[in-house]
């Protein structure tokens, strides 16, 4: 009899894809974590494989090199912001600060972080750039029912008002130098984005 052993069967071949997605996110919550702690050039693969408890060969195996394990973290961080960022109606000012503030609160340590370190990385820097962006789409789109209607030379001035007051910065400034607490911090945005927009969107001409 033939004993020996078929194809791998699909549970089994599931089992293993799912164990081996599981390490790539352990490494890449490790290489968040030492983030948040150590500069860029102080993140080594060993440091990194440490934390996760895995060998610097799975690392290597599954990154290739410490660019490529620091440039798949970011990639992975930004797709969950985009997702946590853009479900949001246009023209709702009670959304649009609910929705930055649970933003904020998971993320805007870390984007404070990548602030402090652009100087010191071309390579953040251009994460810095990547997130200004994002966070200028998404101004265009929350705010868009009091954006669109107006003249170009105030919609620009309007857009950088928006822009300015929902920036990481500002929060920083509310939650961290003065102190207020998650829900103070968000009625102090709200009180700035109602202070800038009329009480409804200005219908289109």
């Amino acid at each position: 009899m033939d004993m020996k052993e078929g194809p791998p069967r699909p549970y089994r071949m599931v089992a293993r894809a799912r164990s081996a997605a599981q390490t790539t996110e352990r490494i890449m919550d490790a290489t968040l974590e030492l983030y948040r702690d150590y500069w860029l050039d102080e993140i080594t693969l060993e440091r990194v494989a440490e934390r996760a408890g895995v060998s610097i060969k799975t690392v290597q195996r599954k990154f290739g090199n410490r660019d490529g394990l620091l440039s798949a973290t970011l990639q992975w961080i930004g797709r969950q912001v985009t997702a946590q960022r853009f479900p949001v109606a246009a023209g709702d000012v009670d959304a649009a600060v609910e929705n930055l503030m649970t933003h904020y609160e998971q993320w805007g340590p870390l984007g404070l972080r990548h602030v402090l370190q652009a100087q010191r990385s071309p390579f953040i820097a251009s994460i810095v750039a990547r997130a200004q962006g994002l966070h200028h789409r998404w101004v265009e789109q929350a705010f868009a029912p009091y954006l669109d209607s107006l003249p170009p030379a105030d919609r620009e001035m309007l857009f950088a008002q928006l822009a300015a007051s929902t920036d990481v910065l500002v929060w920083h400034v509310f939650r961290n130098d003065l102190g207020l607490s998650a829900e103070r911090t968000g009625q102090a945005l709200s009180g700035i984005l109602r202070a800038l927009l009329p009480a409804t969107p200005p219908a289109r001409t």
